[in-house]
């Protein structure tokens, strides 16, 4: 050992036995948690309902300087088949997904493949549904949709969110696996934006699950639910557990689920999880959960053992209390109207 080592060794067992001599200790500052992340994701990017969601559809589409991308779960929109149609005329890279199990896709699909338009079926498995939906602009702005393009789709209480920070490039990229999943020929994403980071976190498939779990058991306030159908059964635990700890927790359901699985129903109840169900007219369309008025995740379909084992699903998780608010608002009125 070197003599300044040892010089150093010395003064340190000083002052460590002057410390434990006088009853003192050192104290260590505490590091303070990590902020979580915050979205900037204006209100004004939900969009509720069909008049705000299809006005703002076509909007996008018509403004495409270089490129659009569709996927659906369903397609069959004659206003939008033909702006499509003109828009891949006028020499924009139009390309389109649709699940290939919905009868609504198959004349979509023969109608616009006969004009030259790049579009195809997800080559799901036997049983398994393509549930995504979404409208990528020009890879830098996207259309994240609850309903499908179809008109009774399009009637149901429902939700879409607009983004155009850097997961609207993500989402392109989503869509370009998908797209090779399906023709095997590659498509080109550029790999860094000039945008924002937005903070949205994108989920498919059993991610999708993921991020619920995750959301549900860091809510210390309220979770409030609207979807059409929930009976996975650790999503179903993870609700109860918040319940139990005293969480607000309400789901606002499908009415027609009443009586498909009374069973979960009634075990939710007892736990204190509080359920009301939505008018059929019109009927409720959308997958939405808001945590604590400050976060939300838009799902693309019912949270079933199917959907997160089998079928191909999306999600965006958005924990941004302004979109929050006006959501959790939305609630509040929806719960009013609904009954138990």
């Amino acid at each position: 050992m070197s003599k300044q080592k040892f010089i150093f060794s010395i003064l340190l067992l000083m002052l460590s036995s002057m410390l434990f001599i006088s009853g003192c200790s050192i104290k260590v500052p505490k590091l303070s948690p990590k902020a979580a992340p915050v979205s900037d994701l204006p209100s004004e990017a939900l969009l509720i309902d069909k008049d705000a969601i299809y006005n703002q559809t076509l909007a996008l589409i018509e403004s495409a300087q270089t490129s659009i991308y569709v996927e659906q779960a369903e397609f069959d929109d004659p206003r939008l088949i033909q702006l499509l149609l003109t828009k891949s005329r006028s020499g924009i890279d139009v390309r389109i997904l649709l699940d290939q199990w919905q009868k609504a896709n198959r004349g979509t699909l023969d109608l616009l493949k006969s004009q030259n338009v790049s579009i195809q079926f997800y080559p799901a498995q036997k049983g398994q549904i393509d549930h995504t939906k979404y409208l990528i602009v020009d890879q830098n702005q996207a259309l994240i949709y609850g309903p499908p393009w179809t008109a009774d789709g399009l009637l149901a209480h429902d939700l879409a969110v607009e983004l155009s920070g850097r997961a609207a490039l993500e989402t392109a990229a989503l869509f370009s696996k998908d797209w090779e999943f399906t023709t095997t020929f590659h498509l080109t994403v550029a790999k860094a934006s000039l945008q924002p980071v937005d903070n949205i976190v994108l989920a498919t498939n059993a991610n999708v699950k993921q991020q619920l779990s995750e959301l549900i058991s860091v809510s210390t306030k309220s979770i409030w639910i609207e979807n059409t159908e929930i009976t996975e059964p650790d999503l179903k635990q993870a609700l109860i557990d918040a319940a139990t700890k005293g969480r607000d927790v309400r789901l606002i359901l499908d009415r027609a689920i009443a009586s498909k699985t009374p069973v979960t129903l009634e075990e939710l109840k007892a736990k204190g999880v509080h359920i009301r169900y939505y008018p059929s007219q019109p009927e409720l369309g959308m997958h939405l959960a808001v945590f604590d008025n400050l976060s939300f995740l838009l799902s693309s379909s019912g949270w079933t053992r199917s959907s997160f084992v089998t079928n191909h699903e999306f999600s965006i998780t958005v924990p941004s209390p302004a979109a929050s608010v006006k959501l959790g608002q939305m609630f509040t009125q929806d719960w009013a109207k609904s009954s138990e």
